[in-house]
Protein backbone atom coordinates (compact mmCIF):
# COMPACT_ATOMS: atom_id res chain seq x y z
CA UNK A 1 0.00 0.00 0.00
CA UNK A 2 1.45 3.27 -1.16
CA UNK A 3 1.23 6.14 0.68
CA UNK A 4 2.87 10.05 1.64
CA UNK A 5 6.05 8.79 2.89
CA UNK A 6 5.97 5.74 0.59
CA UNK A 7 5.05 6.66 -2.95
CA UNK A 8 4.95 4.71 -5.84
CA UNK A 9 7.55 4.21 -8.19
CA UNK A 10 5.30 6.03 -10.91
CA UNK A 11 4.65 8.63 -8.80
CA UNK A 12 8.50 9.81 -8.34
CA UNK A 13 8.61 9.33 -11.90
CA UNK A 14 5.90 11.53 -13.28
CA UNK A 15 6.99 14.09 -10.29
CA UNK A 16 9.95 14.26 -12.10
CA UNK A 17 7.99 14.89 -15.33
CA UNK A 18 6.37 17.53 -14.30
CA UNK A 19 9.31 19.27 -12.89
CA UNK A 20 10.65 18.91 -16.68
CA UNK A 21 8.05 20.10 -18.27
CA UNK A 22 7.53 23.87 -16.06
CA UNK A 23 11.10 24.44 -16.21
CA UNK A 24 11.61 23.90 -20.02
CA UNK A 25 7.89 23.59 -21.26
CA UNK A 26 7.49 21.16 -24.62
CA UNK A 27 7.86 21.51 -28.24
CA UNK A 28 4.54 23.29 -28.24
CA UNK A 29 4.49 25.14 -25.53
CA UNK A 30 6.36 27.32 -23.38
CA UNK A 31 7.86 26.82 -19.61
CA UNK A 32 5.74 30.27 -19.00
CA UNK A 33 2.69 29.06 -20.42
CA UNK A 34 2.76 25.03 -19.27
CA UNK A 35 0.48 24.44 -16.23
CA UNK A 36 0.07 28.26 -15.74
CA UNK A 37 -3.19 27.46 -13.98
CA UNK A 38 -5.53 28.99 -16.36
CA UNK A 39 -7.71 25.34 -16.62
CA UNK A 40 -9.37 26.63 -13.21
CA UNK A 41 -10.85 29.30 -15.45
CA UNK A 42 -13.59 27.30 -16.70
CA UNK A 43 -14.69 26.47 -12.70
CA UNK A 44 -14.62 30.27 -11.45
CA UNK A 45 -17.90 31.17 -12.23
CA UNK A 46 -19.24 27.90 -10.02
CA UNK A 47 -16.45 28.41 -7.87
CA UNK A 48 -17.51 31.92 -6.80
CA UNK A 49 -20.99 30.56 -5.96
CA UNK A 50 -19.56 27.80 -3.46
CA UNK A 51 -16.96 29.59 -2.20
CA UNK A 52 -18.68 33.04 -1.54
CA UNK A 53 -22.47 32.04 -1.10
CA UNK A 54 -22.86 28.38 0.01
CA UNK A 55 -19.30 27.76 1.76
CA UNK A 56 -19.06 31.05 2.86
CA UNK A 57 -15.05 30.32 3.25
CA UNK A 58 -12.44 32.58 4.31
CA UNK A 59 -9.73 29.95 4.03
CA UNK A 60 -8.66 28.23 0.63
CA UNK A 61 -5.70 25.67 -0.25
CA UNK A 62 -5.18 25.26 -4.02
CA UNK A 63 -4.20 21.10 -4.28
CA UNK A 64 -2.11 20.97 -7.86
CA UNK A 65 -2.22 24.73 -8.39
CA UNK A 66 0.68 24.54 -11.14
CA UNK A 67 1.95 27.99 -11.42
CA UNK A 68 -1.54 29.34 -9.96
CA UNK A 69 -1.36 32.63 -11.97
CA UNK A 70 -4.79 33.54 -11.21
CA UNK A 71 -4.04 33.64 -7.37
CA UNK A 72 -1.17 36.26 -8.09
CA UNK A 73 -1.97 40.27 -7.45
CA UNK A 74 0.70 40.58 -10.05
CA UNK A 75 0.07 37.93 -12.92
CA UNK A 76 -3.96 37.88 -12.73
CA UNK A 77 -4.56 40.18 -15.27
CA UNK A 78 -1.70 38.50 -17.47
CA UNK A 79 -3.95 35.81 -18.52
CA UNK A 80 -6.45 35.56 -21.04
CA UNK A 81 -9.78 33.62 -20.11
CA UNK A 82 -11.09 33.00 -23.33
CA UNK A 83 -10.60 33.53 -27.23
CA UNK A 84 -12.38 37.09 -26.63
CA UNK A 85 -9.38 37.88 -24.32
CA UNK A 86 -11.29 38.38 -21.04
CA UNK A 87 -9.90 38.76 -18.02
CA UNK A 88 -10.55 38.63 -14.17
CA UNK A 89 -11.03 41.87 -12.54
CA UNK A 90 -9.23 40.76 -9.69
CA UNK A 91 -6.99 38.05 -8.51
CA UNK A 92 -9.23 34.91 -6.79
CA UNK A 93 -7.98 35.20 -3.46
CA UNK A 94 -9.86 39.26 -3.42
CA UNK A 95 -12.82 37.91 -5.32
CA UNK A 96 -13.48 35.48 -2.93
CA UNK A 97 -12.53 37.39 -0.08
CA UNK A 98 -10.39 35.09 1.64
CA UNK A 99 -8.39 36.05 4.81
CA UNK A 100 -5.62 33.51 3.57
CA UNK A 101 -5.15 30.44 0.82
CA UNK A 102 -1.85 28.57 0.20
CA UNK A 103 -1.07 26.72 -3.10
CA UNK A 104 0.47 23.52 -3.42
CA UNK A 105 2.10 21.61 -6.52
CA UNK A 106 4.49 19.10 -6.19
CA UNK A 107 5.62 19.72 -9.93
CA UNK A 108 6.13 23.69 -9.21
CA UNK A 109 9.23 24.47 -7.04
CA UNK A 110 7.94 27.68 -5.72
CA UNK A 111 4.88 25.75 -4.02
CA UNK A 112 6.08 21.99 -3.80
CA UNK A 113 5.61 22.67 0.14
CA UNK A 114 3.54 20.48 1.68
CA UNK A 115 1.25 22.60 3.58
CA UNK A 116 0.04 22.38 7.25
CA UNK A 117 -3.43 22.98 9.02
CA UNK A 118 -7.00 23.12 7.66
CA UNK A 119 -8.80 25.28 5.13
CA UNK A 120 -12.18 25.63 4.63
CA UNK A 121 -12.23 24.96 1.33
CA UNK A 122 -9.59 22.73 -0.59
CA UNK A 123 -9.58 23.08 -4.50
CA UNK A 124 -8.52 20.46 -7.03
CA UNK A 125 -8.72 20.84 -10.50
CA UNK A 126 -7.08 19.25 -13.17
CA UNK A 127 -5.08 16.88 -10.95
CA UNK A 128 -6.32 13.60 -10.12
CA UNK A 129 -6.40 12.42 -13.57
CA UNK A 130 -2.37 13.09 -13.84
CA UNK A 131 -2.15 10.94 -10.60
CA UNK A 132 -0.89 6.86 -11.04
CA UNK A 133 -4.12 4.73 -10.16
CA UNK A 134 -1.41 3.18 -7.66
CA UNK A 135 -1.19 7.07 -5.73
CA UNK A 136 -4.66 8.13 -6.19
CA UNK A 137 -6.26 6.75 -3.14
CA UNK A 138 -3.64 8.19 -0.30
CA UNK A 139 -3.81 11.55 -3.04
CA UNK A 140 -7.65 11.65 -2.66
CA UNK A 141 -7.63 10.69 1.30
CA UNK A 142 -4.77 14.00 1.47
CA UNK A 143 -7.03 16.25 -0.31
CA UNK A 144 -9.94 15.67 1.93
CA UNK A 145 -8.13 15.31 4.87
CA UNK A 146 -7.07 19.26 4.56
CA UNK A 147 -11.10 20.18 4.87
CA UNK A 148 -12.99 22.10 6.94
CA UNK A 149 -16.12 22.79 5.19
CA UNK A 150 -15.81 21.08 1.52
CA UNK A 151 -13.89 19.65 -1.26
CA UNK A 152 -13.79 20.96 -5.05
CA UNK A 153 -12.67 18.38 -7.20
CA UNK A 154 -12.80 17.98 -11.12
CA UNK A 155 -11.60 15.27 -12.77
CA UNK A 156 -11.17 14.52 -16.62
CA UNK A 157 -12.74 11.43 -17.99
CA UNK A 158 -10.78 11.32 -21.02
CA UNK A 159 -7.23 11.72 -22.78
CA UNK A 160 -5.84 15.01 -22.48
CA UNK A 161 -3.82 17.09 -25.64
CA UNK A 162 -0.26 17.56 -24.11
CA UNK A 163 1.80 14.40 -23.92
CA UNK A 164 5.53 13.95 -21.86
CA UNK A 165 8.78 13.94 -23.94
CA UNK A 166 8.33 10.20 -24.30
CA UNK A 167 5.15 10.80 -25.94
CA UNK A 168 2.69 9.39 -22.66
CA UNK A 169 -0.15 11.20 -22.33
CA UNK A 170 -0.15 13.20 -19.55
CA UNK A 171 -3.57 12.02 -18.32
CA UNK A 172 -2.13 9.01 -16.98
CA UNK A 173 -5.65 7.74 -14.88
CA UNK A 174 -8.51 7.94 -17.03
CA UNK A 175 -11.78 6.01 -15.61
CA UNK A 176 -15.03 6.96 -16.18
CA UNK A 177 -17.62 8.95 -14.05
CA UNK A 178 -19.49 5.85 -12.35
CA UNK A 179 -15.63 4.95 -11.32
CA UNK A 180 -14.91 8.37 -9.42
CA UNK A 181 -18.10 8.64 -8.29
CA UNK A 182 -18.13 5.15 -6.53
CA UNK A 183 -14.50 5.90 -5.28
CA UNK A 184 -15.74 9.67 -3.50
CA UNK A 185 -18.72 8.10 -1.94
CA UNK A 186 -16.29 5.72 -0.08
CA UNK A 187 -13.85 8.29 0.87
CA UNK A 188 -16.77 10.44 1.95
CA UNK A 189 -17.25 7.90 4.81
CA UNK A 190 -14.55 8.92 6.83
CA UNK A 191 -14.75 12.74 5.78
CA UNK A 192 -18.65 13.33 6.53
CA UNK A 193 -18.37 16.24 7.80
CA UNK A 194 -17.28 17.92 4.49
CA UNK A 195 -19.61 18.78 1.31
CA UNK A 196 -17.93 17.66 -1.60
CA UNK A 197 -18.49 18.90 -5.14
CA UNK A 198 -17.35 16.73 -7.75
CA UNK A 199 -17.19 17.57 -11.80
CA UNK A 200 -16.05 14.59 -14.10
CA UNK A 201 -15.60 16.09 -17.42
CA UNK A 202 -16.45 14.01 -20.28
CA UNK A 203 -16.25 14.07 -23.99
CA UNK A 204 -19.45 14.43 -26.34
CA UNK A 205 -19.35 11.79 -28.95
CA UNK A 206 -22.66 12.72 -30.14
CA UNK A 207 -21.24 13.71 -33.74
CA UNK A 208 -24.77 15.37 -34.49
CA UNK A 209 -24.09 17.48 -31.82
CA UNK A 210 -22.28 21.16 -32.23
CA UNK A 211 -20.84 20.73 -29.18
CA UNK A 212 -19.19 16.92 -30.28
CA UNK A 213 -15.51 16.90 -29.33
CA UNK A 214 -16.19 18.87 -26.37
CA UNK A 215 -16.21 18.29 -22.63
CA UNK A 216 -18.52 18.34 -20.04
CA UNK A 217 -18.82 17.62 -16.43
CA UNK A 218 -21.18 15.62 -15.41
CA UNK A 219 -21.88 16.93 -11.32
CA UNK A 220 -21.77 14.49 -8.35
CA UNK A 221 -22.50 16.28 -5.48
CA UNK A 222 -22.04 14.41 -1.71
CA UNK A 223 -23.28 16.28 1.19
CA UNK A 224 -22.17 16.41 4.38
CA UNK A 225 -23.99 14.54 6.97
CA UNK A 226 -24.71 16.05 9.92
CA UNK A 227 -22.00 15.57 13.19
CA UNK A 228 -23.80 16.55 16.26
CA UNK A 229 -26.17 14.90 18.00
CA UNK A 230 -29.16 15.85 19.22
CA UNK A 231 -30.24 15.82 22.60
Amino acid sequence: MYTRGNPSKEYKELIGEYKNLHENGNKNIPAYKMFNGISLSFYIPDLMEVVLEKEKAKSILDYGCGKGLLYSPTAFNKIKLDKKGRKLRDSLPNLWQLDYYDLYDPGYKEYNKLPKGKYDGVICTDVIEHIDENDCDWILDEIFSYGRKFIYLTIACYKALKTFDNGKNVHVNVQTPKYWKEKLDKLHKKYSHLNVYALLDVLIQDKNSKEYGKWRPERHIINRKNVYKEN
